[in-house]
């Protein structure tokens, strides 16, 4: 094919792909934030699907007669959002649709702080289609939101979002008096509102590569003093990535490969020794440990001091005749086993302090309650209420030892002698020690 007639390909497949946006609507409310959120440290892409409800002041049933024409307001209770996320480092890509809608996003992402923004294709692809009236953008529909996320294990984790954004809704209207063959045909027409307000999402890992999310967001209308409330359920999972992925997470996992066969590692569930017989973990509760090597371990290493590489485990057996020490992963079905050189038990773990968390959580909930409200004591109620609310699910409905431990640096400070390391270590043999020691009585 010679360049010409790859030029024009190029122009028809530019032409085909405007011809279709123009054909979609410039509508749109924030997208959900979890599934961005989750899109770090992905080597492949993240691929979501959502519902959204929305409630509130929505403008319906509305109609304005004229003599030739009349409006309808129709604005829509629901989106369905489909999204592909990849990501490089801290830099996440994504496109998608929101009902209709097609909608770039990109931004910083991390495990504990997000900013995005996101724009309806069509009001960029086409930015000709403008009146002197009505400006460049007169279609254009998108925001920025700021993300705020705290893991509270392996399975859960929660959010809470602040976003501006200039949305859409829906104008129907129908021409009664012309001679096409589209008369008394409703065409949608859009209606733009710059909105600002917040929310919280919780989401759950379910399998091994998905998780699910419920988001609550409110928002306020600037333009019409309208209260509109939003409820999505999404679901994503992490698929093969079609350009791009995460090439620092590339890199990582060839790390992490070349690590793999230089550990030790079973099932937990499937320990066994050299010859076969069948080891037993002990059930402790959630306790660091001093480790000689960090590339050594399968568990999440804390690095609290320059001298010290700590882990967490809630499963332990001693192996006297290879001097080693199995434990199982912080938070996994894996069993990896350490040298008993240099390897020291400190102190059970310590919950991180729930008061400051709390108080984050009530202060981020003041300005959508008083905005929903219309009253500052009624924000300030609302702040306090999430904030107590937070602090019993975090003391009373989820288990200590699954959350996130507290760090110090005061961790693993204290030594133990060999002898107390190897006489704490006796309490916790392995069965198979145990089954020879009873048969040597």
């Amino acid at each position: 094919m010679t360049v010409g007639l790859k030029n024009k390909a190029a122009l028809l497949l530019l032409l085909l792909v405007a011809a279709c946006l123009a054909g979609c609507s410039s509508v749109m409310r924030p997208p959900p934030a979890a599934a961005y959120m989750d899109s770090y440290a992905k080597d492949g892409a993240v691929g979501s699907f959502g519902l959204s409800y929305y409630a509130g002041d929505l403008e319906n049933g509305r109609h304005e007669n004229n003599s030739y024409s009349h409006y309808s307001y129709a604005e829509w209770w629901g989106d369905v959002n489909l999204a592909s996320y990849i990501s490089g480092g801290y830099f996440t890509f994504g496109l998608g649709y929101q009902t209709f809608s097609p909608f770039m996003q990109m931004g910083f992402v991390s495990p504990y702080l997000g900013l995005t923004a996101w724009s309806n294709m069509n009001a960029i692809v086409i930015p000709a289609i403008k009146s002197d009236e009505r400006g460049a953008l007169w279609r254009y529909s998108g925001g920025g939101m700021a993300i705020e996320q705290i893991p509270l294990n392996d399975n859960w984790k929660i959010g809470f979002t602040e976003h501006v954004s200039r949305n859409g809704r829906e104008v129907y209207f129908v021409d009664e008096d012309c001679y096409s063959f589209d008369c008394g045909i409703p065409v949608p027409r859009h209606r733009f509102y710059t909105e600002v307000g917040g929310g919280f999402y919780v989401s759950k890992k379910i399998g091994n590569d998905s998780r699910v999310s419920l988001e609550f967001r409110y928002g306020r209308d600037l333009d019409e003093d309208r209260n509109r409330f939003a409820l999505t359920l999404d679901i994503w999972s992490s698929t093969t990535a079609t350009l791009g992925g995460n090439d620092v997470m590339r890199s990582m996992a060839k790390k992490n490969a070349k690590k793999m066969r230089e550990i030790d590692a079973v099932y937990a569930d499937s320990l066994r020794d050299e010859n076969g017989k069948i080891d037993s973990l002990h059930t402790i509760k959630r306790q660091w440990f001093q480790i000689p090597d960090s590339l050594k371990t399968m568990s999440l290493a804390e690095h609290p001091s320059d001298s010290v590489t700590a882990v967490t485990s809630k499963g332990i057996c001693y192996d006297e005749g290879s001097r080693s020490v199995w434990l199982k992963q912080d938070y996994g079905n894996t069993a990896y086993r350490v040298p008993v050189d240099s390897f020291d038990y400190c102190q059970q773990m310590e919950r991180k302090v729930l008061f400051w968390p709390s108080l984050l959580v009530g202060t981020l909930s003041f300005l959508p309650g008083a905005l929903a409200t219309n009253s500052g004591v009624g924000g300030l109620m609302i702040g306090l209420g999430v904030s107590v609310a937070y602090w019993a699910v975090s003391n009373f409905a989820l288990d200590p030892e699954d959350l996130v431990p507290k760090v110090y640096p005061e961790l693993c400070s204290e030594k133990h002698s060999r002898e107390n390391v190897l006489a704490w270590l006796k309490q916790y043999p392995c069965r198979s020690e145990m089954q020879s020691q009873e048969a040597g009585k």
